[in-house]
């Protein structure tokens, strides 16, 4: 039995994520709860945003103007090719994309402003964690 997958979701090492098919199916009802998911974080001017499973850059695109030129936001994704067409959407020099895994994030404690997670699933140990990565002064 041959399973069909929709286009853009599932692509093999190398090969470019059709940006399009995602925005077709996912994007066009997860860009609704965006401004939901800024505003739980209370993103502000200048701040330092780590999105988790940035994929295509969705919530990133939003984040952007919210952070500023001041503002620096790191789009993490396990996918390379999810990133790929993040940057491709995404030019300002403010947005890094960083291959990483969310069980696994290689970054230091207290160095986000916010963490945000659009669509990512993740086990409430890693939203500890990421919380951890966070200013004491903001909880999640």
């Amino acid at each position: 039995m041959e399973t069909k997958l929709a286009p853009g979701f599932h692509v093999r090492p190398g090969r470019a994520v059709d940006a399009s098919a995602y925005g077709q199916f996912t994007g066009r009802w997860s860009r609704l709860f965006v401004p939901l998911v800024l505003s739980a974080a209370d993103v502000q001017p200048g701040d330092r945003v780590l999105d988790v499973a940035t994929g295509t850059g969705e919530a990133a695109v939003a984040l952007i103007p919210a952070i500023g030129a001041s503002g620096h936001l790191i789009g993490a994704d396990i996918a390379p090719a999810m990133l790929e067409s993040a940057r491709s959407r995404l030019k300002e020099q403010t947005f890094l994309p960083v291959a990483a895994n969310a069980q696994v994030l290689p970054f230091a404690d207290g160095i986000f402003d916010a963490v945000v997670c659009q669509l990512g699933l993740l086990i409430p140990r890693e939203v500890a964690r990421e919380s951890r990565m966070m200013w004491p002064a903001n909880p999640i």
